[in-house]
C-alpha cells in the first residue's frame, strides 16, 4: 500500500553527537578499521518462503541460492514494519519504529537525533553509494544522509503522469547504474577507498509486470515472475564484480524490507496484517572468503539486527552503535554460536493512521506469537505457521506474559524526544486568511478516533478495506465511474474516512468534473488536514483552471510541513512565473533545485527564469542539467541555444537552435535567433538563409532586422 504514501517528508540534516568522529578512525590498537568493501542489497516485498534457497521450487533464483550457499542464510529473520520506507529505516538506523519515529506512511521525518548506518561508513573513509528503485525511497524522505552518491533518478516524464509514490524503475536499469558506479571507480586504481553501498530492487512489488521472458513463463504467479528477473539482475551484478575481482573480497548482505501476502487472512499486498505472510523475509550474509563456512541458522532474528552485524563484522567501532536496539549476529556468522535468543518486535500503524482503525503490534518467540489487537492473537509457529488457529482464549497466562513482554519493549525503546519533526518557516497570517477563504480551517494532525471507545479491529475492517483497494485499482485502470460507485459502497461502510474522499476527488479529475473534485479535496483536508496529497492535489486543480492565487497558499502550506518538498516549490515557481514575477520564480525553482537536483522540470525553469533575466552565464548549468536528466523540448533548445549565444559560446548556441529546429521546423523566432548567431559568428551566407526563412514565416517579426541583414550587392 505504497500507492497511499506521502509523496514528500521533511528532512533533518544534524547530526546527534556524531559529528566529533574522525573521517578515519582507528581501532583500539590504533591500526586503520577493518578495510572490507560491503553490498548490502534489500529486495523489496520478498517473501522468504518464495525463493529456491528457502525450499520453494515454482521459481527460479540461481543468484541468491548461490549467494545463501556461499554465507549464512538465516532461516527465522522478521521485518519489523511491513511498509517500504519505516522498513529500511529499521535496516540502516539499527532502531525500532517507536525509536526512529518511522511508523508509516504518515509519519514526520527521521529526526536528527536518529544516526545511518551510512554515516559511520563515511566517517571511517568509505566511499558510500546508494541506488534506489522506487520514489518511495527518494533522497527527500531522509534516508541519504551520509551516502556521497545517491541515486534515485527517474525519468522526468514519470512525474506528468503518475502519481510521485508509484515512480519505480526497473532492476536492470537500477544494476545499469551500480555497474556504471563501479566502474568510475576504477580510475582511481588498486588504492581505491573501501565502498558501502546500497542496492535497492522494487520489482516484486504490485503491480506484477515482469519483462520478458519471464512474464510468459510465470503467467499464473507473475510475482514470482518478478522474482526471477530480479533474480537474473542480481546475477549480472555478482558476475561484473566476480570478473572485477571484488565478489570474492566483499561482504554482501541480502535482505528483503517487508513480504507480500497473497490473500492471506483476506489481505493482498502489504501494510494492513502483521501475520509472517508480510514479515517472514529472507536474510543472507555472505562474507569475505575463507572468513566462515556457510550454513544455515535457524534462531529467530529480526532486520533490526542487521547493522549492528554489518558493523561488527567489518570491524568498526562507531558511535552510531550506542542507538543499536538490535542484536550483532556476527558470532552466529563466523561460527562462533548463537548468542542469546530475544523476541523480535514488529507492528504496524497503517490501519490507525490512514484508517482510524486500531494500530497491531506483536512480539515473536522461537515459537510463539502475539499480537496485540482489540481482539488478541496468539499463535504456536511451531505446530501453526500459517497463523490459522488462534489461541488466545486457550493460553491466557502466556498471552499476558507476551503481552507484558512487548509492553516492555516499548518502553525500553521508546523514544526520548516524541516532537522531534520539524517544519518549514511559520505560516503568514495573509496565508492563513487565504486558506480559509478556500474552506481549508485547520492544518493540525487528525485526531485518531471521535470518542473514548476503542478502536475497530482491523480483522473486522477487512472487507471494507478491499473495496478500498479494488476501487483503486479500478481507479488506476481508467474506470473513475466503476471506482466511485465503489467508493459509495465504502463510504456506507465508513462515512469519514478521508481516502474515500480524495480517491473521489481524483476520480472526478480524470472525468473533468472540477468543481465535484474541489469539494471532496476539501472534504479530504477537512478529516486530514496535513494529508499532503490532498494539499497538492487541491494546488494543482486550482492551477489547471489557471486560479494560481488560491493554489499558492496551499503550496505555501505544503512547504511550512515539508521544507523539503521540492515538488511544491517548482510548483510555486510555476505560479511566480505566470505572474511574471521572474525573480521569485527564480528563487523557488533554486530552492527546488537544491533539494532535488536530479528534478529536470526544475532545472529547466530555473535556467529560462536566469536567460529573462540576463544572468546567461550562470542559465547554461541548470538548462544543461535539465538536458542530461532527459529532457528535450522546444523550449529548453532555443533557452538553450540564447544562454549561450549571450555568453560568447555561439559555436554550441547553433548547434542547440539546430536542435531545437528539428522539433519545430517553422518557428520564426527560432529562426532569427539562429541567424543571429551565424551572424556574429561572421557566417554571413548561412544568417542570411536563416534571416530571409524566418522573414518567409514572419514578416513583421524580421522588420526591426532587416538593416542589419541587408544584402550587399551581388548577393
Amino acid at each position: 500500500m505504497d500507492r497511499f504514501s506521502k509523496h514528500s517528508i521533511v528532512i533533518s540534516a544534524v547530526l546527534l553527537g556524531l559529528c566529533g568522529a574522525t573521517s578515519l578512525a582507528q581501532n583500539s590498537s590504533g591500526r586503520l578499521a577493518d578495510r572490507t568493501p560491503v553490498l548490502m542489497i534489500t529486495i523489496d516485498t520478498l517473501r522468504a518462503d518464495h525463493l529456491g534457497c528457502y525450499g520453494y521450487t515454482r521459481v527460479r533464483t540461481p543468484a541468491i541460492d548461490a549467494l545463501a550457499a556461499q554465507g549464512t542464510r538465516f532461516e527465522n529473520d522478521l521485518a519489523q514494519v511491513p511498509i517500504t520506507l519505516p522498513s529500511h529505516t529499521v535496516i540502516l538506523t539499527g532502531t525500532y519504529p517507536m525509536y526512529n519515529g518511522e511508523h508509516d506512511f504518515t509519519s514526520p521525518s527521521l529526526p536528527a537525533r536518529v544516526g545511518l548506518l551510512s554515516e559511520a561508513f563515511e566517517r571511517h573513509g568509505y566511499d558510500t553509494a546508494a541506488f534506489v528503485s522506487s520514489f518511495v525511497l527518494n533522497s527527500s524522505f531522509g534516508l541519504n544522509r551520509g551516502f556521497q552518491t545517491y541515486d534515485d533518478h527517474f525519468g522526468p516524464h514519470q512525474f506528468e503522469i503518475t502519481n510521485p509514490g508509484n515512480i519505480e524503475r526497473r532492476a536492470g536499469e537500477t544494476v545499469g547504474d551500480l555497474l556504471a558506479w563501479f566502474k568510475d571507480r576504477k580510475a582511481d586504481g588498486p588504492a581505491a577507498k573501501p565502498f558501502f553501498v546500497w542496492l535497492h530492487l522494487y520489482d516484486p512489488h504490485r503491480p506484477y509486470n515482469p519483462p520478458e521472458p519471464f512474464h510468459t513463463e510465470y503467467a499464473s504467479h507473475l510475482y514470482d515472475g518478478e522474482i526471477a528477473y530480479t533474480d537474473s539482475q542480481l546475477k549480472r551484478l555478482f558476475d561484473a564484480l566476480r570478473a572485477g575481482g571484488l565478489y570474492d573480497r566483499m561482504l554482501i548482505v541480502l535482505a528483503a524490507d517487508h513480504g507480500e501476502s497473497l490473500g492471506e487472512h483476506g489481505e493482498d499486498e502489504h501494510s494492513f496484517f502483521i501475520y509472517n505472510a508480510t514479515l517472514h523475509v529472507p536474510l543472507i550474509f555472505k562474507p569475505p572468503r575463507s572468513m566462515a563456512s556457510p550454513h544455515v541458522a535457524h534462531r529467530l532474528v529480526g532486520n533490526v539486527d542487521v547493522a549492528p552485524t554489518i558493523l561488527e563484522l567489518v570491524h568498526l567501532e562507531d558511535p552510531l552503535s550506542r542507538q543499536f536496539q538490535g542484536s550483532s549476529l556476527a558470532s552466529e556468522i563466523l561460527g562462533k554460536g548463537p548468542v542469546a535468543e530475544h523476541a523480535i518486535y514488529s507492528e504496524t500503524y497503517y490501519p490507525r493512521d490512514s484508517f482510524r482503525w486500531s494500530g497491531l503490534r506483536c512480539i515473536s518467540t522461537d515459537q510463539y506469537k502475539y499480537i496485540q489487537a482489540p481482539h488478541p492473537e496468539l499463535y504456536d509457529m511451531v505446530k501453526d505457521p500459517h497463523e490459522l488457529h488462534n489461541l488466545y482464549g486457550e493460553r491466557a497466562a502466556l498471552s499476558a506474559a507476551l503481552r507484558e513482554q512487548l509492553v516492555g519493549i516499548e518502553r525500553r525503546y521508546k523514544s526520548p524526544d516524541a516532537s522531534d519533526a520539524s517544519a518549514g518557516p511559520p505560516l503568514s497570517s495573509d496565508t492563513v486568511e487565504k486558506l480559509r477563504s478556500l474552506g481549508y480551517l485547520a492544518y493540525a494532525a487528525p485526531t485518531q478516533s471521535d470518542s473514548t471507545q476503542p478502536l475497530p479491529d482491523p480483522k473486522d475492517k477487512v472487507k471494507v478495506y478491499q473495496l478500498l483497494i479494488h476501487a483503486y485499482s479500478l481507479a488506476s485502470a481508467g474506470r473513475s465511474v466503476e471506482s466511485n460507485r465503489t467508493l459509495d459502497a465504502v463510504e456506507a461502510e465508513e462515512p469519514n474516512l478521508h481516502l474515500v474522499s480524495f480517491l473521489r476527488a481524483e476520480n472526478f479529475v480524470r472525468l473533468g468534473r472540477l468543481e465535484d473534485a474541489e469539494r471532496n479535496y476539501l472534504i479530504t483536508l477537512k478529516l486530514f488536514p496535513t494529508f499532503d496529497q490532498a494539499i497538492m492535489g487541491l494546488a494543482h486543480l486550482y492551477m489547471q483552471q489557471g486560479e494560481d492565487v488560491k493554489a499558492k497558499p496551499l503550496l505555501e502550506l505544503a512547504v511550512h510541513l515539508n521544507p523539503h518538498d521540492f515538488i511544491a516549490y517548482y510548483a510555486l515557481g510555476l505560479v511566480a512565473r505566470d505572474a511574471k514575477n521572474t525573480d521569485e520564480a527564480s528563487r523557488y525553482f533554486q530552492k527546488s533545485v537544491q533539494e532535488k537536483p536530479e528534478f529536470a522540470f526544475s532545472q529547466q525553469e530555473l535556467g529560462i527564469a536566469l536567460v529573462e533575466l540576463k544572468r546567461y552565464s550562470e542559465a547554461v548549468g541548470p538548462l544543461s542539467q535539465a538536458e542530461k536528466f532527459g529532457l528535450s523540448d522546444l523550449r529548453l533548445e532555443n533557452s538553450l541555444g540564447g544562454a549561450l549565444a549571450n555568453a560568447g559560446r555561439l559555436k554550441e548556441a547553433v548547434d542547440h537552435y539546430q536542435k531545437a529546429l528539428k522539433l519545430s521546423p517553422n518557428d520564426p523566432p527560432l529562426r532569427l535567433n539562429l541567424a543571429l548567431a551565424y551572424f556574429k559568428m561572421g557566417e554571413k551566407q548561412s544568417a542570411q538563409r536563416e534571416f530571409d526563412s524566418a522573414c518567409q514565416l514572419s514578416p513583421s517579426l524580421c522588420e526591426p532586422y532587416r538593416q542589419l541583414f541587408k544584402k550587399s550587392p551581388g548577393q
